[in-house]
């Protein structure tokens, strides 16, 4: 994928392919869900969001002491769009990285 918007099913097939706890891809499932409620209530894509909130703790389970770092890592290799990693890797911002979040995302 060369910096491509990614679906929700390559999303999800990464997503297994990192993680195989059952509570943590419920967990996923669930933030993906209220990605996309926050999403309609303010108007924006809610695929977009929904995605995001999916992915979101892609490197959690194999690389915990790695949190974000290893995920934007991965995404960046899956050619994910800049602006999408970053999304995902500032849920951290001041606990396990300094990607500060630029926007409602």
């Amino acid at each position: 994928m060369s910096e491509s918007k990614p679906t929700r099913q390559q999303a999800l097939e990464l997503l297994r392919r990192y993680n195989r706890s059952e509570s943590l891809l419920k967990h996923a499932c669930a933030v993906e869900a209220v990605m996309r409620h926050f999403a309609r209530k303010r108007g924006q894509d809610q695929e977009q969001w929904g995605i995001i909130g999916l992915i979101h703790d892609l490197d959690y389970e194999q690389f915990p002491e790695q949190h974000c770092a290893k995920t934007q890592e991965i995404l960046t290799a899956e050619g994910w769009p800049g602006d999408w990693i970053r999304a995902v890797v500032s849920h951290g911002w001041g606990i396990c990285t300094d990607v500060e979040p630029v926007s409602d995302l």
